[in-house]
């Protein structure tokens, strides 16, 4: 099983009596109720490092950026690697980078360690069981059009704890040396950069949030595998009735420079019977890198069988380095059910507005202490209705938004 299962059926209204899952300790009950030099002036070397960080139990960044560094030294791994980091956008898989250049440099040590550490984490984060921490490493290039002497070039990472108290970040030259960049501008050189809670991260977390929805009562079975088929007929035997997104574009992201491109997901809900249940669903949205660009994907957010009513929420949230999916999404859960036992009895439409509040209230208080930042929401989409710069309650995300019908075969 992926989590405890919540103990009450959710066909019940007396939500209250719920036991809460045994994953949400006290900590999590509590949370219940930006970055630049721009000349060579600017930076600060030296021969000593800050005091050695790691990311968390698994990950010390600084210890893969300095193995990374000593492969890049070998040249056509060096050619290869930023050939892939040129041409694959946000960020490419350390696995990825590694298996395209076994040839060149799979006898050194720091390419056994690299590939050893890979492949346990991917290993983790895709068992049955959900892990406590996903992390897969990647890399993603600042500033790479401007290379001209590689020797100028940086290797860098994210530093700990709230991007509010970053004083100085960290990076390394290729000879090893500590360099300090300023955190609140984006500095005019290239830097490389070693994520790990990026965007192959966020894939395998939707996978897992998604199953406990499922487990939770909370989520039917769309987005199973045997079941994500878009030309599966719905209950009236007549295609699927969707909202699509067809254009978005964030004023902010809420991410700082070194933590790269954004990784944003959907949080999508409805009232799904008479009795004020919620379907509650999440979205990954891998191609929405970038604040103040505009994005055309064509992404189905909203299947009208899911629900009894005509209307439904779009929250969206992005995903940073210091959650804990699994709290994050038991907060979800257990938040919109003490909701829903307070209100079954409300008109829906009232309900539909409190659910959406309830998922807001479950996200950490410090969203904007490098937790999952709270982007916007649109509330109340409304079924066969297209919506056109249409923008959200915090007027930080602007959509076009328009009815999609898929046809069975």
């Amino acid at each position: 099983m992926f989590f405890v299962n919540i103990e009450a059926s959710i066909n019940k209204l007396n939500f209250f009596k719920m036991k809460t899952p045994r994953i949400l300790l006290g900590a999590l009950l509590a949370s219940m109720l930006f970055i630049g030099c721009n000349n060579s002036e600017e930076l600060v070397t030296g021969s000593e490092s800050l005091t050695e960080q790691q990311t968390s139990d698994l990950v010390n960044k600084k210890e893969v950026a300095f193995q990374f560094i000593d492969l890049m030294k070998n040249q056509s791994f060096k050619e290869k690697t930023l050939e892939l980091l040129n041409n694959q956008q946000p960020s490419v898989a350390m696995s990825k980078i590694l298996n395209q250049t076994s040839e060149f440099v799979s006898d050194e040590e720091s390419y056994k360690m690299l590939m050893s550490k890979t492949t346990m984490l991917e290993g983790k984060a895709s068992k049955e069981a959900a892990p406590e921490k996903i992390e897969i490493l990647e890399v993603w290039m600042h500033n790479g059009e401007r290379i001209e002497d590689f020797s100028n070039v940086l290797f860098s990472f994210a530093p700990e704890g709230d991007e509010e108290t970053w004083e100085r970040v960290e990076a390394y030259t290729i000879d090893k040396e500590v360099v300090y960049l300023d955190p609140k501008e984006a500095p005019s050189q290239t830097v490389i950069v070693i994520e790990t809670d990026g965007f192959e991260t966020l894939k395998r977390e939707v996978t897992y949030m998604n199953k406990y929805l499922q487990e939770s009562g909370v989520q039917n079975n769309r987005f199973l595998k045997s079941s994500l088929d878009l030309s599966t007929k719905s209950a009236r035997n007549a295609g699927l009735e969707t909202t699509k997104l067809d254009k978005i574009r964030l004023n902010d992201d809420e991410e700082p420079w070194i933590s790269g491109a954004a990784e944003v997901y959907a949080i999508t809900s409805g009232i799904k019977d008479d009795k004020n249940n919620p379907e509650i669903k999440v979205i990954p949205m891998y191609y929405l890198d970038h604040d103040d660009t505009d994005y055309y994907p064509n992404q189905i957010l909203l299947f009208w069988d899911d629900y009894q009513y005509q209307a439904a929420n779009i929250q969206l949230f992005e995903k940073d380095d210091n959650t804990n999916y699994k709290d994050l999404v038991s907060a979800i859960v257990n938040g919109v059910f003490q909701i829903i036992g307070a209100v079954s009895t409300q008109p829906w439409v009232s309900v539909l507005g409190q659910v959406a509040g309830a998922i807001i209230q479950a996200m950490p208080n410090s969203w904007y202490t490098n937790n999952d930042d709270y982007v916007d929401s649109f509330y109340t989409i409304e079924k066969n209705k297209s919506y056109y710069n249409y923008y959200g309650a915090r007027r930080n995300a602007k959509i076009n938004l328009s009815p999609f019908y898929v046809a069975p075969n």
